[in-house]
């Protein structure tokens, strides 16, 4: 970088301790020490921070953002096509299922999957409400105790 050879060196490290003292010598050698270092790190950082730059500008080269953005729009549109039921679906085809009632259509069942189970029957509550003042009313069998 410089064009310094020893001898250059060697004559400033002399005039700098004629002019500097000995005393005070070691104090500005580490002052010097701790700049070159700061100077170094700062210029590294530079150089580091126009490698990133670099490195982020062939990337965003390399990779075509308006490309990927159309391909997305036309995979969203596709989708949206894909999801559309108004057009497929007749709603005039669709039946209920009846659960068991009476009013059950008369068409023969096409599966046995799309019939809804039969409903249970429900007994009547009165009946149910005779046998259960009928088992009330029955002796409860009594057992014998073994007494000695």
């Amino acid at each position: 970088m410089f064009d310094i050879g020893f001898l250059e060196v060697f004559l400033v490290l002399i005039i700098a301790l004629l002019v500097i003292g000995p005393e005070r010598m070691p104090e500005v050698a580490r002052k010097i020490g701790r700049l070159t270092g700061r100077i170094r790190r700062f210029i590294n950082s530079v150089k580091q921070d126009a490698q990133v730059q670099d490195t982020l500008k062939d990337f965003k080269e390399s990779v075509n953002f308006e490309e990927q953005q159309q391909q997305i729009n036309q995979i969203n549109n596709q989708l949206q096509s894909g999801l559309d039921f108004n057009q497929d679906l007749k709603l005039d085809e669709l039946q209920r299922p009846s659960f068991g009632s009476e009013t059950q259509t008369k068409e023969p069942p096409r599966s046995q999957f799309n019939q809804a189970p039969p409903q249970p029957k429900i007994k009547d509550v009165a009946k149910t409400a005779d046998t259960t003042q009928q088992d009330e009313q029955k002796p409860v069998a009594q057992i014998p105790s073994d007494t000695k």
